[in-house]
């Protein structure tokens, strides 16, 4: 082979390489502002339960419509973007499990039946069947922490996870707190330690907005709609 062609031949694998790893790096990272946003708040409120419940497992519940999504759908990359996110701000050796609950029967046969409240930021809480959330804590008895990037779900209040004498709590991504009743009800689910922590977009500066026991009746009195009311 005449040294021409090698080195043609070599030039022609570099550039395959290099655009190999720029592919990589646009698919390992955020492809949009709202992606970078998820991340961003996810990391967010992962520092936060890092410092709250250092060293406690997690799980995760995420959108069941992503488990048979595309990788390019846009429900898989937001929920890969906060995955990374959580992780990132947890820190590598707090283990994080990620599972699915199942849809409500009502959703594929009476979808009518399932009563949203107006401008309902969390649609999946009333979409999913509550007691597969309870199933799903159940069998990683191990996380003592259940992070949602869906919501509470309707009917929560009934669970066996949601009793007093359960010691697991909620950390939750943009949620809509109208699921547990009026504000007074939301508060007292973070004095109780049944909501760990919540995380939205703060109103004044953009950043991530993390509520907790600590600050939640000023959020509401300040900016009611991180909490959804």
């Amino acid at each position: 082979m005449s040294a021409k062609r090698i080195i043609v031949l070599a030039c022609g694998l570099a550039v395959l390489v290099t655009g190999a790893i720029a592919l990589l790096a646009r698919t390992s990272s955020p492809k949009s502002p709202g992606l970078a946003e998820r991340e961003h708040a996810m990391e967010a409120l992962g520092a936060c339960i890092a410092r709250l419940r250092p060293h406690c497992q997690v799980l995760v519940v995420c959108n069941p419509f992503a488990k048979t999504a595309g990788y390019l759908d846009t429900k898989t990359q937001f929920e890969r973007a906060a995955l990374a996110g959580l992780r990132k701000g947890l820190g590598r050796r707090v283990p994080v499990t990620a599972v699915f609950p199942e849809i409500r029967a009502e959703y594929y046969t009476d979808r009518q039946s399932l009563l949203l409240p107006p401008e309902c930021r969390t649609p999946l809480s009333f979409a999913i069947r509550p007691a597969s959330v309870n199933q799903l804590a159940e069998a990683h008895p191990q996380c003592q922490v259940i992070v949602s990037l869906i919501g509470l779900p309707s009917g929560v209040e009934q669970l066996d996870i949601w009793s007093d004498k359960d010691p697991r709590c909620f950390a939750l991504l943009l949620p809509d707190l109208r699921v547990l009743g009026p504000p007074k009800k939301a508060v007292g689910a973070f004095q109780a330690g049944k909501l760990l922590a919540a995380v939205d977009r703060d109103a004044a500066s953009g950043d991530p907005l993390i509520v907790t026991r600590d600050n939640v009746e000023a959020v509401l009195q300040r900016q009611p709609q991180a909490l959804g009311y």
